[in-house]
């Protein structure tokens, strides 16, 4: 039960962060044809729970994540997907903290009045941490929707092992 539990959590963390992270990729080539005011009143106005609900969403999922692939330690190729989903979250955090948050904390504080001559290449590094960060939730997801919905070999030798003894 546990198991099921942790991987219904990591794949609904999964799902969200890609989510989320995709809605920014999908949105950044109309972004690029705004002026600086118009793309500046966006970030300002639109963005505020994706933060919240992205980084508990990626917190959750490395935990849950990182417990599954110990509960499935017996099973290589399981442990192996419910780690590389670990891995994935861990690279959405670092994604965020290196690339998202410090540009974010930059364009809080400017207005239109202050907007820099180098605001282009800012909204560019936003959209590729975001991309960064689609690419690893969709791993994520993938690894864990594999992990569980195929059955994998020492998970089908065992249950043939116990059918037989029984």
């Amino acid at each position: 039960m546990l198991t099921r539990t942790l991987r219904f959590v990591a794949i609904t963390c999964a799902a969200l962060v890609l989510g989320l992270t995709l809605t920014h990729v999908l949105e950044a080539p109309g972004k690029a044809q705004l002026s600086g005011a118009e793309w500046l009143a966006i970030q300002h106005t639109f963005y505020g729970g994706y933060a919240v609900v992205g980084g508990i969403a990626e917190v959750v999922g490395l935990v849950a994540s990182l417990i599954l692939a110990y509960l499935l330690r017996a099973e290589r190729v399981a442990a192996g997907l419910a780690l590389l989903a670990a891995l994935c979250f861990a690279g959405t955090l670092l994604a965020f903290a290196f690339g998202n948050n410090p540009l974010n904390q930059q364009i809080a504080n400017w207005t239109p009045e202050t907007l820099p001559v180098t605001w282009p290449e800012t909204r560019d590094a936003w959209d590729r941490a975001h991309t960064i960060s689609a690419v690893m939730g969709a791993i994520a997801f993938f690894a864990l929707l594999v992990e569980a919905l195929f059955p994998l070999r020492g998970a089908v030798v065992e249950s043939e092992r116990e059918a037989t003894t029984r």
